[in-house]
């Protein structure tokens, strides 16, 4: 039996969701080797567009919205509207919800993902609110 691609993408993105959320109920982020903290941050000190989301998973599956949005509101806000395509995908297997997006759309979405990279970056009030935690870097805004 042959599996369509549109399938093949459902069903590896529905594991590759429940495989994070398990993760993220079971293990606490940063304290295992399994949930590592972000290999950027690590080596430049910059916070990529991903930077937080498992602690916000970690918050959402806790219900602790506050926090999770915290942690990173891009991914906050983004999530729904995965979760609406990989529970459309199932209940309409041939709608190709992955695979007929308009490329504007495509073309917006990054666009929103790199201004974000860019804000929570900005070591001031109120971009460094965008940060992990919004907690703004005390180490890059020195004050003499």
């Amino acid at each position: 039996m042959r599996i369509s691609a549109d399938r093949g993408m459902t069903i590896v993105s529905t594991l590759a969701v429940a495989a994070i959320v398990s993760a993220v109920c079971l293990l606490r982020p940063g304290a295992t080797f399994l949930l590592p903290p972000c290999p950027l941050h690590a080596l430049t000190g910059l916070y990529c567009p991903g930077c937080g989301s498992t602690r916000m998973l970690y918050h959402l599956v806790r219900g602790e919205l506050g926090m999770a949005f915290r942690d990173n509101p891009l991914s906050f806000m983004t999530l729904p509207v995965v979760l609406y395509g990989l529970v459309r995908q199932w209940l309409q297997p041939n709608s190709g919800v992955f695979t007929r997006i308009h490329p504007g759309w495509i073309v917006a979405f990054g666009a929103i993902v790199i201004a974000f990279a860019v804000a929570r970056n900005i070591p001031a009030k109120p971009f460094c609110r965008l940060a992990p935690g919004g907690e703004c870097r005390a180490a890059l805004v020195q004050v003499r």
